[in-house]
């Protein structure tokens, strides 16, 4: 991340993260943050972390979870769907220009984030990949941006399940003429939500069905980024991104 970057996240965080009294010898809301950062981008073991900043295990463990429910608190102020019709009109000239894909305001797809071990209905957070995951719903803009996350849902459940079960689709349900989503085919057809032509023939059913494979693959470069930058979320075991389905 660009120094800025991470001053800013500070500055956003202090007033949450930063001790009321220094006794006991608190860690500051800089540390807390730097050293969450680190361990977000890392993935590496909270003992290593610790050992890097002269801190024990069970502190690392407080601090991340402090600053990730922080975090966590300001995700509407950065993660938001293009409700308006300039947001909206900037959106789809992207796809349009880059794609040839008219009137879409974003991509939708699902990933798998591994988890550990759950203790109670283990065998939903099992995916088909046999590691235990939440599948998190992601919809993009043009520029990579994550404009709507869902994350909540095992590992075992559909991409389309979580989709007809979303505060999204809702939304696109009752605001039909504002665009539509690109979605793969795991995913139901619907006047806002466009997915591949099955068994297309004609060469404009190809040429459809190509654009919008190129355009689609925004989510997955959304999320492999998203993976590369944070390894704490990528499961070594399998490619870094790509999608459930």
């Amino acid at each position: 991340m660009p120094r800025e970057a991470i001053l800013n996240v500070i500055d956003m965080l202090t007033d949450d993260l930063e001790p009321k009294t220094m006794r006991s010898h608190s860690v500051p809301a800089s540390l807390q943050v730097l050293t969450s950062l680190r361990y977000y981008a890392t993935g590496s073991f909270q003992q290593v972390v610790g050992n890097l900043v002269g801190l024990s295990q069970p502190t690392i463990s407080r601090i991340v979870t402090k600053t990730s429910r922080a975090l966590a608190a300001k995700v509407a102020d950065f993660i938001k769907f293009p409700l308006t019709p300039r947001e909206q009109l900037a959106v789809k000239q992207g796809f349009s220009n880059e794609f040839n894909m008219p009137n879409t305001v974003g991509c939708v797809d699902g990933t798998l984030i591994a988890i550990k071990r759950p203790s109670e209905r283990e065998d939903a957070y099992v995916c088909r990949k046999m590691f235990h995951a939440l599948n998190v719903q992601g919809v993009c803009d043009n520029k990579k941006r994550l404009t709507n996350l869902v994350v909540k849902w095992p590992g075992c459940t559909h991409d389309a399940y979580i989709w007809n079960n979303c505060e999204l689709m809702n939304y696109m349900e009752n605001h039909q003429n504002m665009g539509h989503l690109l979605g793969d085919s795991a995913y139901p057809l619907r006047q806002y939500l466009l997915t591949p032509l099955r068994n297309a023939v004609t060469p404009g059913e190809r040429a459809f069905n190509t654009a919008h494979k190129r355009a689609r693959q925004r989510i997955e470069d959304t999320f492999g980024r998203w993976k590369s930058r944070w390894m704490c979320i990528h499961n070594f075991d399998f490619p870094v991104g790509g999608s459930s389905t």
